[in-house]
């Protein structure tokens, strides 16, 4: 069975007990970190653990699915807003290592509203800021490469190409016809590297051929 049903069952039936005992209790703190990646919090409140078990159900019925575990965590009360005036607002709740990155990668110096991060969180959100290259307009550009086209050529060709709708940026065309020119260069390599391997093979036979004993018209060989 699904894990999410074998789970809601059990809140449901967690729901249903009166009295909840200690080891009902140490059951839902543990649930409520694998439904919801956080730390179940106690407080002075005497349903803070039925409110915990209506918490996951909401959240279960609504998603679906657990949440995605997240490399990040917010510190307490804090709140992402993705930009000025964004009705996009983000919380432990509904964080994930995606929005958290595309947020910094914005806002590098918002690390300070967060509780918990990779070591390496610099590194990927500058991976998030790189753009990326379209196969398809590389593609292009290799083949307009192998016609005898320049490299400069290609920038002057390709200025009005559209990606997403939109006409390319300077900067995006130049990564691509970098990108293109590599591309261009390894292959350029590589059939190199064939023929020279062909041609290796052909003095091969040409002096196997050579060195094979020839045989007389009588039968007998000869060196």
């Amino acid at each position: 069975m699904d894990r999410v049903l074998v789970v809601s069952d059990r809140l449901k039936e967690l729901g249903s007990i009166a009295s909840l005992s200690y080891s009902d209790k140490a059951e839902i703190e543990r649930l409520y970190k694998e439904v919801l990646d956080k730390k179940f919090i106690r407080t002075s409140c005497n349903d803070c653990y039925r409110d915990a078990v209506i918490e996951m159900n909401v959240y279960l019925k609504k998603n679906g699915s657990m949440k995605e575990k997240s490399e990040y965590g917010l510190k307490n009360g804090a709140l992402l807003q993705m930009g000025f005036g964004s009705s996009e607002m983000y919380t432990n709740a509904n964080l994930t290592d995606e929005i958290a990155e595309k947020y910094l990668a914005k806002n590098p110096s918002g690390i300070k509203f967060f509780a918990k991060k990779p070591e390496d969180w610099e590194e990927r959100v500058q991976k998030r800021l790189a753009p990326k290259v379209n196969d398809e307009l590389i593609a292009l550009m290799v083949e307009a490469l192998n016609d005898g086209v320049t490299a400069d050529s290609l920038k002057e060709e390709f200025a009005t190409y559209k990606l997403n709708g939109k006409t390319i940026s300077k900067k995006t065309l130049e990564l691509h016809v970098k990108k293109a020119a590599e591309i261009f260069s390894e292959n350029a390599v590589k059939q190199v590297d064939e023929v020279k391997e062909e041609d290796g093979a052909d003095e091969e036979n040409d002096e196997s051929q050579k060195e094979a004993p020839k045989e007389d018209e009588d039968g007998t060989t000869t060196e």
